[in-house]
């Protein structure tokens, strides 16, 4: 590949290729969307993920199944290392796929799943399909699906195998008006753990020390740190204490969910939890909790930008406050992209839908930013 004129003809030539084939990618979408894969069921995800690499084996891609992982590669004559990003896990329980199974509603696409994330896998998997063809467009790609994303709070297994990748592509749905992912809030949950004096709560309350009294005190001053610094959001969310209706509450505990589009105000608001007041007799602790880092800004954008234009599907960029595996390879430092899945709206809801005309331009949009990052290789 020499030029970005070469990548744009070649993404057009996508386009059109998955218009035509658009009813592939729509029976791939219903046969995934109709099997069940709850993040906590190891049966069943380990049944999508043997459906999936078959598929793809169909489509000439190596596959490999590991540890409830999918990777799926394909090797070319090009120089550009590039993974494609996914999660084949979702909210819903089993049952949900039979109770409410994949629809198609003139220009949306219904299901549990559709667009957080098996839209984007599909997606994904119809990249390797059409670029199969195109083996001087790139080194490596490698589809990477997860069985974890929805529960897990650390980096993906296998991550740093990705180090010397030049870009990573991450298939969570795009958003309404052609939008993609440039930036993601980081998350920290952190815990406020109280102890205080039990007491009969009629005979001798003046004896006790009430743990939920003082988690109150605290989840009032916690609050107040929301907006503290640009896009700082500081929500608490849970708040238990007592052990019985008639004993002063001896313990108790507080969560909180922490948002910030900088690494460096997750560390600042996590100092300002700690500044406990004074609750005489009580003892209170902060639990830190798990980190999702931020992803701060995506250097692919304008990459995008230009094979969007191209394909005469403008993008616009979207920062988002949910996080995504995409926050974890951007915190490496590889360059990386996110929300190229297809246009959808509402996940981990009953109204979960994407639109399908989005399935192709998405598929001609990501084989666009391939083919541009191997341009710009050395």
């Amino acid at each position: 590949m020499t030029g970005m004129v070469t990548s744009h003809d070649l993404a057009r030539s996508v386009l059109d290729r998955a218009r035509d084939d658009v009813g592939l990618a729509l029976a791939d979408l219903e046969a995934w969307v109709n099997l069940d894969s709850p993040s906590d069921d190891a049966v069943a995800l380990d049944t999508l993920a043997a459906v999936m690499a078959g598929r793809l084996e169909r489509y000439g891609v190596a596959t490999e199944l590991a540890g409830g992982y999918l990777r799926a590669t394909l090797t070319g004559s090009g120089r550009a290392r590039v993974a494609l990003l996914g999660h084949h896990d979702t909210v819903f329980a089993a049952g949900t796929a039979v109770a409410r199974p994949f629809t198609l509603d003139g220009e949306l696409a219904r299901g549990p799943g559709v667009a957080d994330m098996k839209g984007g896998l599909v997606v994904g998997a119809h990249v390797l399909r059409l670029l199969a063809g195109h083996p001087d467009t790139f080194s490596r790609l490698e589809l990477i699906s997860v069985p974890d994303e929805e529960l897990r709070e650390r980096p993906f297994d296998g991550i740093h195998r990705l180090r010397d990748f030049d870009a990573v592509l991450c298939f969570e749905c795009g958003r309404p008006g052609n939008g993609v992912v440039t930036a993601r809030k980081g998350g920290q949950w952190a815990a406020v753990r109280v102890a205080g004096v039990a007491a009969h709560a009629g005979v001798a309350a003046d004896r006790g020390r009430s743990a939920l009294i003082a988690a109150c005190h605290e989840a009032l001053r916690i609050a107040a740190l929301d907006g503290a610094r640009d896009g700082l959001t500081v929500i608490p969310t849970l708040l238990s204490a007592g052990e019985s209706l008639n004993s002063v509450p001896s313990t108790g505990s507080l969560r909180i969910d922490i948002r910030a589009w900088h690494t460096a105000d997750l560390d600042w608001t996590l100092a300002r939890l700690a500044e406990f007041g004074g609750h005489a007799g009580v003892t209170v602790a902060l639990d830190p909790g798990g980190r999702v880092p931020a992803f701060e800004r995506s250097g692919l954008l304008d990459v995008a930008q230009g094979a969007a234009e191209a394909l005469g599907t403008p993008i616009v960029a979207v920062d988002t406050g949910g996080v995504s595996d995409a926050n974890w390879t951007a915190d490496l430092g590889i360059p990386t992209l996110d929300g190229l899945g297809p246009i959808g709206e509402d996940d981990h809801t009953a109204a979960e839908r994407i639109v399908v005309s989005s399935l192709p331009e998405r598929i001609a949009l990501a084989a666009g930013v391939i083919a541009a990052v191997e341009a710009r290789k050395p």
